[in-house]
């Protein structure tokens, strides 16, 4: 016997719409804006303006697939966990991206305070 799929209720799929409607938003925004960054990259040859712009469009393509499986959860009956998996899954990967880039940014910060006492205290 196959087990019941749960279901949310009209009250919290109004909730997840709303949210679904929002990250939709602001993904085509982060899209727009990352391939904005990425082409005036190339036409300007800046390294760091691609990398912004493949940065922001990963993050919006992300955000776009997690706003879907959250849609999916309202639109569908009997896949709602299969769905809200599929965009938690989503937001992991939106996430992991962000911790590795604030990781990577702090270990550059703690780089650049070192050599700058160092070069402080060699100036002195």
């Amino acid at each position: 016997m196959e087990g019941q799929q749960y279901e949310f209720e009209q009250s919290q799929n109004e909730l997840i719409l709303d949210l679904s409607n929002k990250m939709r938003f602001v993904s085509y925004f982060l899209i727009t804006i990352g391939v904005l960054a990425g082409i005036i990259g190339l036409f300007s040859v800046n390294p760091g303006a691609i990398i912004q712009g493949v940065v922001q469009t990963l993050i919006g393509i992300w955000t776009l697939n997690a706003a879907s499986s959250f849609k999916l959860i309202v639109d569908t009956e009997g896949n709602d966990i299969v769905n809200l998996m599929g965009a938690l899954g989503e937001l992991r990967k939106l996430y992991r991206l962000q911790y590795w880039l604030l990781i990577i940014a702090l270990i550059f910060m703690a780089i650049a305070l070192v050599v700058g006492i160092i070069a402080g205290f060699f100036n002195t």
